[in-house]
């Protein structure tokens, strides 16, 4: 993709975008434009003729651009692109580090209680197997992330959202775990004597305590997981667009 380092300079030079959104774009534009040379080899051309019809046919235009800016940076998008830009400061990583740390250390002492356990809630399986795959999920992800390179590296966002989903599917499984022992305490302790109500309301407690907490603990985590790989991978993204970009100094 070095063939159309200029070009690729020429561009990002007119792109009125923030990092890493930036990056991101013209990582398409070199795929797109190799895409084209490849397509004009294969017709016949030689490859300086091929590599002159690919980049007539990119038309980077000023409008074009805009366009791609809109589209890969909505209202929305934003946000993140915020956050992550600040992750290579050593502030933010110490602060990325110690967050993390005092994240497993309290999910450890949390699963090491036995006294959470004692009336526990079926809803901690799910949340369970939701913690279980964005484990999985970040080895296979940060396994991407430190094997691929070259073209390979736009494809390191796919799936990149991942994370998020579980935190946010943690939290609704907890809610719901919350609102059936709620409508369950009601409903077997609305004639009971205030002996067995207050024993009741007890194990409610212990159980409502640790779904609530391992609920939160997980979406913590992933939300945690979704920041440093958005980093890592807006690192790699980084790395290889000065790769290409050198090539036109």
């Amino acid at each position: 993709m070095t063939r159309f380092a200029n070009v690729l300079k020429r561009a990002g030079d007119r792109l009125k975008v923030p990092e890493p959104t930036r990056t991101r774009i013209l990582l398409e534009m070199a795929s797109d434009l190799e895409n084209s040379y490849r397509h004009y080899r294969e017709q016949g051309y030689d490859e300086a003729e091929a590599t002159r019809r690919a980049e007539e046919a990119f038309g980077a235009s000023d409008e074009a651009l805009q366009l791609l800016a809109r589209i890969h940076q909505p209202d929305f998008a934003g946000v993140g692109d915020r956050l992550i830009r600040h992750i290579g400061t050593i502030w933010s990583k110490t602060l990325m580090v110690a967050l993390l740390a005092f994240e497993i250390l309290l999910a450890i002492r949390v699963l090491s209680d036995r006294t959470f356990f004692v009336y526990p809630s079926p809803f901690l399986w799910p949340i369970g197997v939701l913690a279980l795959a964005a484990f999985l999920f970040t080895i296979w992800k940060l396994t991407q992330i430190f094997s691929r390179s070259g073209a390979d590296v736009r494809r390191l966002r796919t799936g990149l959202g991942i994370p998020l989903f579980f935190a946010g599917a943690s939290l609704a499984v907890a809610g719901l775990g919350f609102l059936y022992h709620l409508q369950r305490f009601f409903r077997l302790n609305s004639d009971g004597a205030p002996e067995t109500l207050f024993m009741n309301f007890a194990g409610w407690m212990v159980s409502i305590s640790s779904l609530m907490t391992i609920g939160l603990l997980t979406a913590i985590l992933a939300g945690l997981v979704w920041f440093v790989l958005s980093g890592l991978v807006t690192r790699s993204e980084a790395r290889e667009m000065k790769n290409i970009l050198q090539a036109a100094a």
